[in-house]
């Protein structure tokens, strides 16, 4: 029984395909995988960074003040969280960037749920503390690689 041979392109050898192939890939090799740089992003995230800082440092008292002392903070946090996610999300191949601010907005989330229900200690504020800048750092990082990257361009 005879099958017939596949080929990317009919009627022509293997090599011609391959040939084919590379020629593409070599064509193909300027394509960008994620956003250019945003000075306006990583200003934004610094900003944010201070501002959780800053909250976290009010929080860092014993005993932790009332929830509805610091509510104002968290909404401010959140505004200018949500804005910058917005301005990621209208900008393409920046995925990465938008995932990672989802990341600050679930670690906000947590924290003023913990405060809310009173279950927020000063020995819980170092760990935190931690945690944000885990995740800022990784945001203000991506960033400045993307900085570089359009430094080779």
């Amino acid at each position: 029984m005879h099958r017939p041979r596949l080929s990317i392109l009919p009627g022509r050898t293997p090599f011609a395909a391959m040939l084919f192939t590379m020629l593409v890939l070599v064509g193909c090799s300027n394509i960008t995988l994620i956003s250019s740089y945003d000075e306006t992003t990583d200003k934004g995230v610094t900003a944010l960074d201070k501002s959780v800082n800053g909250l976290l440092n009010k929080l860092d008292k014993d005993p932790v003040p009332d929830y509805d002392v610091l509510k104002n903070s968290y909404d401010e946090i959140r505004a200018d969280l949500g804005s910058l996610r917005l301005r990621n999300e209208a900008r393409p191949k920046n995925t990465l960037t938008v995932k990672q601010l989802d990341i600050v907005k679930t670690q906000l989330d947590i924290l003023e749920n913990q405060h809310k229900t009173k279950k927020l200690n000063q020995a819980m504020m170092d760990p935190l503390r931690g945690i944000f800048q885990q995740t800022f750092g990784a945001i203000l990082k991506l960033e400045l690689e993307k900085k570089e990257l359009d430094k080779k361009e």
